[in-house]
């Protein structure tokens, strides 16, 4: 049973590969972010402490949850990322400039009436993120159309059936209109149930394209289950063991987690930075962050950098040594960055750290910081052997306390 769960794991990786030290829930048993569960159509993912868990038996392949994780622990393949905007370009081009991507659903209900060359087929809606409409507007398109297929409703009487596009669509096609008009892009995004008749054929196929399309499909998964199926079983049978990606990372020399920049995100910095400057405007997005710090509350133990995963929060300074330096130190926060994960807000001791929804659209792709904060030296020194009798002296409110 062990191998063949193990076979499945590998099978299931064909539509969604899976980065577990990326995920704010691996690196900080405290963090909140359930993004993925919640958007999960089907209810295959799964999230138990320290541990993110794929059911593979009800993951259909949306890349729903891709679409909605902030820190592309979850990235959808078949297509990844890079080839889907490929066929988008390609398809808007053949369509004069208009981007029409369309579901399965609308594939199907639109069988033998619709021009393959001019729309780009996601499985689920839920697969289009900010990042593909903004890099598709910033190279020339005039319009970016989203289209929803008929969908059975649950209870509904037989046959009846209603366009349906699920809350991440509608969150995407919302955020990325707000980006357009703020970064002065003429550029319009539409979510809709109709297919435009730019991409209608005026004479039905000459053949069956969704059959094709369909049979192509097959054709590739086999392959690659045939691959996979053999690599498991050549490697049970000499007993080799497959090297694992390290699921907890460790800390680095400066007492900081690893960071890295989700590639999502920097194709978005590029396409608003390619549209030029965008109007001096707060914005109230679900991408970017701002964060404040009550100065009363915060100890100054840049635990908010420490474990900040694209590293919008950055420490600057020597914390441990200030109060006898008197150097400053602090954190300095870039927005641009900030994936709104709010591991941030989740890692501090005393809640003296907010993260809000409202930036100003300038910061978002500023070069440099977008804030610098200032802290205060520690009023006990970092990593002094005597930490614990000092820690106690001080919830004990007694100023001396003695250790034998």
């Amino acid at each position: 049973m062990d191998n063949i769960l193990g076979l499945f794991e590998k099978l299931e990786s064909q539509s969604l590969r899976v980065q577990p030290n990326r995920c704010v829930v691996v690196r900080n048993r405290n963090a909140t972010c359930r993004r993925c569960a919640a958007a999960c159509p089907t209810g295959a993912i799964a999230v138990e402490g320290n541990d993110l868990a794929i059911a593979p038996e009800q993951c259909v392949g949306c890349g729903t949850c891709a679409t909605v994780c902030p820190t592309a622990a979850l990235e959808a393949q078949k297509p990844d990322d890079k080839e889907l905007l490929k066929a988008a370009v390609a398809a808007m081009q053949a369509n004069d400039g208009v981007a029409v991507i369309i579901d399965e659903a609308m594939q199907a209900a639109a069988e033998g009436r619709c021009d393959p060359a001019k729309v780009t087929v996601v499985k689920h809606l839920g697969r289009v993120d900010e990042s593909l409409v903004a890099v598709l507007a910033a190279g020339g398109a005039s319009s970016i159309v989203l289209v929803a297929g008929p969908t059975v409703v649950e209870g509904a009487a037989a046959g009846a059936e209603e366009a349906m596009a699920d809350e991440t669509a509608r969150r995407v096609r919302n955020t990325a209109a707000l980006l357009l008009e703020t970064w002065g892009s003429d550029a319009a995004v539409k979510l809709t149930g109709k297919l435009p008749r730019s991409v209608r054929l005026t004479e039905p196929a000459e053949f069956d394209t969704g059959r094709r399309g369909f049979f192509s499909a097959m054709r590739d998964e086999a392959r690659a289950a045939a691959t996979i199926t053999a690599e498991h079983v050549v490697r049970e049978k000499l007993g080799m063991e497959e090297p694992e990606e390290p699921v907890f990372v460790k800390v680095s020399d400066d007492g900081t987690l690893p960071h890295f920049l989700p590639e999502r995100r920097g194709r978005l910095l590029l396409a608003l930075s390619n549209m030029g400057e965008p109007a001096d405007v707060m914005i109230d997005t679900p991408l970017f962050g701002h964060v404040i710090i009550d100065g009363e509350r915060c100890t100054s133990c840049q635990m908010c950098a420490t474990f900040c995963p694209t590293e919008a929060i950055r420490k600057f300074g020597d914390g441990a040594t200030a109060a006898e330096t008197g150097k400053p130190f602090g954190i300095d926060h870039y927005t641009g960055r900030c994936v709104q994960c709010h591991c941030c807000e989740d890692i501090c001791p005393t809640g003296a750290l907010t993260l809000s929804t409202d930036v100003f659209a300038t910061d978002v792709t500023k070069r440099g910081r977008s804030e610098r904060i200032p802290m205060k030296p520690r009023k006990r020194k970092v990593n002094d052997p005597k930490s614990i009798v000092n820690a106690m002296s001080d919830l004990l409110g007694v100023p001396n306390v003695y250790e034998r």
